[in-house]
């Protein structure tokens, strides 16, 4: 079964009717996967009582949803990138990006395929034309796509690395394909993943938006 169109139509059931401004068939594997990964976030925060807003770089609400195909600063002007806003009663507001640079604690900008942040951090970076701080992350996502290749233990070791710096947390890495030498170091290391998750496969996809609820269950349940 192809993966593509599944991959479109979750991302179009996170949008609610909102048409996607630069996602089809023919985009790359890897922004529609990160897209899709962003759609399961959105799907968890919904089940979790949360309401969703779509809005443009300036705050307004889109009418059609401009998502990064390549990562940049969340102050970008390049086009009008859209973010979805999550509201949860009584918690500040938060923000789901695709594609976004965060300063870890070296400073250093380091990228994130799918990012949750507080919306006043994100107001203050648009504003100041600065990175988000990694502290100020609820939930962060790293994603593979591979089709035709296992993930290496590589980018297992660089996404343990990359840790150091962004912090430990909610932090999960995710993939298209097996890898049972990944999946054994991050057991090892007690890390959030979820390996061989596609749309097809629908019991990992459902054990990721429960851990995805278990995320803003905390969030919900923790000092304002």
């Amino acid at each position: 079964m192809p993966l593509r169109p599944n991959l479109l139509t979750e991302i179009d059931a996170a949008l609610a009717g909102l048409p996607k401004a630069n996602l089809n068939s023919a985009s790359a594997g890897y922004d529609l996967y990160e897209a899709y990964i962003w759609a399961l976030v959105l799907r968890a925060a919904r089940n979790e009582g949360a309401t969703i807003r779509f809005r443009d770089r300036h705050g307004n609400h889109p009418a059609s949803f401009w998502f990064r195909t390549s990562p940049s600063n969340i102050f970008s002007p390049a086009h009008d990138y859209c973010h979805a806003e999550i509201d949860f009663p009584g918690r500040p507001i938060l923000e789901a990006h695709v594609g976004i640079f965060v300063a870890g604690r070296s400073h250093i900008a380091h990228e994130c395929d799918v990012a949750v942040l507080y919306k006043s951090e994100a107001d203050i970076c648009r504003a100041s034309n600065v990175e988000p701080r990694s502290s100020k992350l609820v939930l962060a996502v790293e994603c593979k796509y591979y089709l035709n290749s296992g993930i290496g233990i590589g980018l297992g070791r660089s996404f343990l690395g990359l840790l150091n710096d962004v912090y430990k947390g909610d932090r999960y890495f995710v993939g298209t394909a097996e890898s049972a030498s990944v999946k054994t170091l991050f057991a090892a290391h007690r890390k959030n993943n979820e390996l061989g998750l596609t749309p097809l496969n629908t019991r990992r996809e459902a054990r990721l938006v429960s851990r995805f609820e278990t995320t803003f269950d905390h969030f919900k349940s923790s000092r304002p």
